[in-house]
């Protein structure tokens, strides 16, 4: 299985389409069996999509992205995870873990490094 995170530094960057970088992950029995970080800057939105494809990716793990790449993901086979926010690292491994959901943020807590929080639609 292969995941792709979109990066804003070491976080999944808030927006897909405008990402300048993406970490690749290859996964074989919920194990991480390699990783790396591809540049995507200049890359128009069908060139993400294909790059995607070309690349093997079955997971996009996503900030938020315009409704029109969800359809393009999805037609070309990649499940798109999008609206979560933080630690891109800390997704991951929630992924893998089958924790990880749709608008997920990891918030700062009291005490502990980082704790996961959700945000419903609409409240703040």
């Amino acid at each position: 299985m292969k995941i792709a995170i979109p990066l804003f530094i070491d976080r999944v960057s808030p927006r897909f389409d405008f990402a300048p970088m993406l970490v690749l992950f290859r996964v074989e029995k919920e194990k991480i069996v390699e990783s790396r970080e591809i540049s995507c800057e200049g890359w128009n939105d069908m060139e993400r999509v294909t790059r995607l494809r070309e690349l093997g990716v079955d997971t996009l793990i996503c900030g938020g992205l315009p409704n029109h790449f969800l359809g393009l993901l999805n037609h070309n086979g990649i499940k798109v995870i999008p609206w979560v926010a933080g630690d891109a690292n800390e997704a991951l491994t929630l992924f893998l873990q089958g924790r990880l959901s749709s608008g997920m943020a990891f918030c700062p807590g009291r005490g502990r490094r980082h704790r996961a929080c959700t945000r419903k639609k609409g409240v703040v």
